[in-house]
């Protein structure tokens, strides 16, 4: 079986993808930003409670899903995240995408959406 690591996988195109690829039998792995509320509503068809684990940094969520927490602006997570999981292919659909916040904290957006980006590409060549 292939997998999959998709950040962004709770936001609506994340959710979609993880949605097909398990339809075409991957083993999907999926990058969660910690907060104080779950934000896992879009992936609620996929949990199966019967299912639920501890692997490593990731938690099992369903049959062939598992979530991690971490966060684009941290690249020793990512890098942990890459290694442990080996996927064989990467999407990264995470990113700061509220408008307004972008102009309230342009640094922010810039770490998560442009920065992030390096430090998914870096992870993935080391």
């Amino acid at each position: 079986m292939k997998i999959a690591f998709i950040t962004g996988i709770t936001g609506q195109d994340g959710s979609y993808l993880a949605e097909y690829l398990l339809s075409q039998e991957y083993v999907v792995y999926g990058m969660i930003r910690r907060s104080s509320s779950f934000n896992t509503k879009r992936l609620e068809h996929l949990r199966d409670p019967s299912e639920e684990n501890s692997h490593g940094l990731s938690k099992r969520y369903g049959k062939n899903i598992y979530l991690a927490y971490g966060d684009l602006t941290d690249g020793s997570i990512v890098s942990k995240l890459i290694y442990e999981i080996r996927p064989d292919e990467i999407y990264n659909l995470g990113a700061q995408s509220h408008v307004m916040v972008s102009f309230e904290q342009p640094e922010f957006t810039m770490n998560t959406n442009s920065l992030g980006n390096l430090r998914l590409l870096e992870s993935a060549r080391s």
